[in-house]
């Protein structure tokens, strides 16, 4: 929605999940660009710095007219019960140690993670699963660090592959010295490009032969990684093509091939049909158990993708007591 006013220069466009894209900074042409600069900044909008205006009288609040931004809310920056956690749109990656440093990973869940009860604080049992995960994200993140990423550099041509780039270039100039060429020169051209020509199939032979090894190798990693991920993908057929037919000869087609016309009339009873006993064990229904949990989390991969709070598998593998924390909390809910 665009709102515009004689009375003021400044435009308020408002999208349609709210957000506003105007602030006291700078305006935004897209709605992500603003979530970053609100998440870094942590600046308010313009509008928000109007009601806050309006309503001085019944807040603690103090505007500094000398940074650029709006300042913040001092007195909830100061709370000790206000969890200081990021922003779920978007968490770094961890720079975790690696799995087998056991003395980083019980110093981690010895010292540092023990103070979650006193983060958590004597909140709602809702508000205690909300933050837990960024509790824990954040507390890592301090503790280790956010990760780096590497620059990808591209791969680096082989002496093979550049001496067949300066043969195949000398071949192009020999084929057109050898037009241009008559008589004697034309022998003499024809000899030095086919001793090129042979060099050249040769190194490309040679050159063939390392990228099926290669191929090779990276087939044979992958299937022992994911056996069954490797033959879905090798037999699968790719999709190709457009169906083209009518509606109402698809729909013919398919009512001959799956209608049934006795399925409304109800089936004669089996005889010799052979019930099952009645059950002797009784279905747990009791909450999972920690050894339970333990399972499952010992069953997940060490490398698998953090969910939505950045917090992997591998934290809850190595710090038993977050996740004894974490199964407390799931036994309360």
């Amino acid at each position: 929605m665009l709102t515009e006013t004689a009375s003021r220069t400044t435009r308020t466009r408002t999208t349609n999940v709210g957000l506003e894209m105007d602030y006291s900074c700078r305006r935004f042409a897209t709605e992500r660009g603003m979530k970053i600069h609100r998440t870094k900044m942590g600046c308010l909008s313009m509008s928000s710095q109007q009601q806050r205006t309006a309503i001085a009288d019944k807040t603690l609040e103090n505007q500094s007219q000398v940074q650029n931004h709006s300042a913040k809310e001092i007195q909830a920056e100061n709370r000790d019960d206000v969890p200081r956690h990021p922003s779920s749109d978007k968490h770094h990656k961890i720079n975790f140690p690696p799995a087998s440093s056991g003395k980083y990973w019980e110093d981690l869940d010895s010292k540092k993670i023990l103070n979650i009860e006193s983060l958590l604080g004597k909140s709602t049992l809702e508000h205690k699963l909300a933050i837990f995960g960024d509790i824990v994200y954040q507390t890592c993140l301090d503790t280790f660090g956010r990760k780096q990423h590497q620059t990808k550099y591209p791969p680096q041509r082989s002496r093979r592959q550049l001496e067949m780039d300066t043969l195949h270039t000398r071949k192009r100039k020999l084929k057109k010295q050898i037009r241009a060429a008559s008589g004697e020169e034309t022998n003499g051209l024809l000899v030095i490009w086919r001793q090129l020509k042979a060099r050249h199939s040769a190194l490309g032979r040679a050159e063939s032969a390392r990228k099926k090894r290669s191929q090779k190798r990276k087939n044979q990693e992958r299937f022992i990684r994911d056996p069954f991920q490797f033959a879905r993908q090798l037999f699968q057929q790719p999709k190709s093509g457009t169906l083209t037919v009518e509606r109402e000869e698809l729909e013919t087609h398919l009512k001959k091939t799956y209608s049934d016309r006795a399925r409304e009339i109800p089936l004669e009873e089996t005889t010799g049909l052979v019930w099952p006993a009645a059950p002797g064990i009784k279905f747990d229904s009791k909450p999972p158990s920690l050894q339970e949990v333990i399972a499952v989390v010992n069953k997940a991969t060490g490398k698998s993708a953090p969910g939505p709070n950045g917090v992997p598998y591998l934290l809850y593998k190595r710090c038993p007591n977050v996740l004894k924390k974490l199964h407390k909390l799931l036994r309360s809910a």
